[in-house]
């Protein structure tokens, strides 16, 4: 812990004071107290004490300075408001209170108090203890001192985690420590990689082959590739092909129009219809919903009106008048005459 400021009876005083460096002030034991207490230098005895450990060492740190160190190595629980310093006679030097607690001890730690006394003038000199030139600290991260070394049993539990801070790992220990650890990871990796071969190896023997217009393929030992041929004009044109597909990119483009003077076109090949009216005693033309790229090969029609004479003088297609824009109509009746037509090309 941190210095403390303790307070000297009168029985300490007067014993600090008349000692001499021929015959010095043997503080020999640390009582402990857990009651709150007012200091009186009158004190004898320390109020509310429930235990006493020997001071382990201690020694003048100056003139006026004395510094001791006490260590409660017991599996004792315990907390304390204050404490009292004993000479080797049983008599009360020096105590310290506290309206609250300042340290506390549990089953599975040791105690350690170090503090320093500090006198109005050299008397430190005169104080001595049962080791005067031996100091016991703890060893820490920032302080030199005893270290416990841990046993291999207690460094195998640290690292499968424990918590463990009060002993130190040597080489031989922590490497036996990570040497089974290792041989472990080493292990479960053996058995991995040995468990990735075979199903590496399963994997690599399975086959993908192709079916149907499908075809290539084989097993995993090498990168294979799946093919489908496509049909080319010639294949489509004459039908004889029964490994190849038929792609949009070879029938395309498909454009149409579904009306009643409409057209559809697919694969290079066009078909016009529609509907219109003949002119009686005249010739009417006709124009395609959609001219024909090339040429219009035929059209055929004809039509009547329900009453009229056009039942014996049909309305005739002009043939000569038939071009890729559209075609001529003769009719012979005197009235006019609904009609239709289909016609093909390219």
């Amino acid at each position: 812990m941190a210095a403390l400021a303790l307070k000297l009876t009168d029985a300490g005083l007067a014993a600090v004071q008349g000692a001499s460096g021929a015959d010095p002030v043997l503080l020999s034991h640390l009582g402990l107290t857990v009651t709150p207490f007012d200091y009186a230098p009158t004190l004898t005895a320390l109020p509310g004490e429930f235990k006493r450990i020997e001071v382990a060492s201690g020694v003048a740190a100056s003139p006026n300075v004395t510094h001791l160190t006490a260590y409660d190595t017991s599996a004792d629980n315990w907390s304390i408001t204050g404490f009292g310093l004993f000479m080797d006679d049983g008599v009360l030097f020096a105590v310290y209170t506290s309206p609250d607690i300042f340290m506390t001890k549990a089953e599975l730690a040791f105690g350690l108090m170090a503090f320093d006394i500090a006198f109005d003038s050299d008397l430190a000199a005169n104080i001595e203890y049962g080791n005067a030139v031996f100091a016991y600290p703890p060893a820490s991260e920032t302080m030199r001192g005893v270290a416990r070394l841990a046993r291999q049993a207690r460094v195998d539990a640290a690292l499968d985690g424990e918590d463990d801070a009060d002993t130190i790992v040597t080489p031989k220990t922590l490497r036996a420590r990570l040497s089974a650890v290792l041989s472990t990871v080493n292990a479960s990796l053996n058995a991995l990689s040995t468990a990735l071969d075979n199903g590496l190896e399963t994997l690599r023997q399975r086959r993908i082959v192709g079916a149907g217009l499908i075809v290539g393929g084989g097993d995993l030992y090498a990168d294979r590739t799946l093919t489908v041929s496509e049909a080319d004009p010639a294949d489509i044109t004459s039908g004889t092909s029964g490994s190849k597909v038929i792609t949009p990119r070879r029938l395309g483009p498909i454009t149409m129009l579904l009306e009643q003077n409409g057209f559809i076109r697919f694969f290079g090949f066009q078909m016009a219809w529609g509907r219109f009216t003949a002119q009686g005693n005249a010739s009417t033309p006709v124009a395609f919903a959609q001219a024909f790229p090339n040429a219009c090969f035929a059209v055929t029609g004809g039509g009547s009106s329900e009453g009229l004479d056009a039942k014996d003088n049909w309305p005739s297609i002009d043939t000569s008048t038939i071009t890729r824009n559209g075609f001529s109509v003769q009719a012979a009746s005197d009235d006019p005459v609904d009609c239709s037509y289909i016609s093909v090309g390219c």
